[in-house]
């Protein structure tokens, strides 16, 4: 009866023995077909990252400069006030409308006064005080910003408004 008994365990453990493994090459197949649909997916987005880039680099070439540097300074007409800011400055919130109008990409179309200065129709001394801001951004660690960051009352919402019309956070 032991060895009977013994027998009985020896096969149940056989069967659980194959149950997992039968489960473990399960596993392990479902895992190697998602990782296989996850390569292509990443391999597909990454081609069309890479055809974004083209495009990119064409609309550049066709609509912008594509000789741009970050020391390279702008000459800005603001609300006719005249406003010089470097493109290093202009362009440091990456993804932003301020970036993109700035980067260089679409310097052929976008609007210019009469002395072929890039023209902004907003508040001049608003547009300063951003510039001065992202300026010691770039210099400053972020408790000392606050410290630089003050304007008139009078002047808190139209700041606001602009710095979130360009894509800027707000302090």
């Amino acid at each position: 009866i032991l060895l009977y008994s013994c027998c009985q365990n020896m096969e149940a453990l056989m069967r659980d023995n194959d149950a997992r493994t039968k489960t473990w090459e399960k596993l392990i197949s479902d895992y190697e077909q998602k990782a296989g649909i996850l390569s292509k997916e990443l391999e597909d987005t990454k081609n069309e990252f890479n055809e974004l880039e083209t495009k990119k680099a064409n609309l550049a070439e066709k609509y912008g400069d594509t000789n741009v540097d970050e020391d390279d300074l702008i000459q800005i007409n603001v609300g006719g006030r005249a406003i010089t800011a470097s493109r290093g400055t202009l362009t440091h919130h990456k993804g932003t409308m301020l970036e993109a109008l700035f980067s260089g990409r679409w310097d052929k179309r976008i609007q210019r006064d009469g002395f072929g200065h890039i023209f902004l129709d907003v508040n001049p001394v608003c547009f300063q005080r951003m510039i001065n801001y992202l300026s010691m951004q770039k210099k400053s660690s972020e408790e000392r910003m606050s410290q630089f960051f003050h304007t008139d009352r009078e002047l808190q919402l139209i700041l606001h408004h602009t710095m979130t019309y360009f894509g800027i956070e707000p302090p």
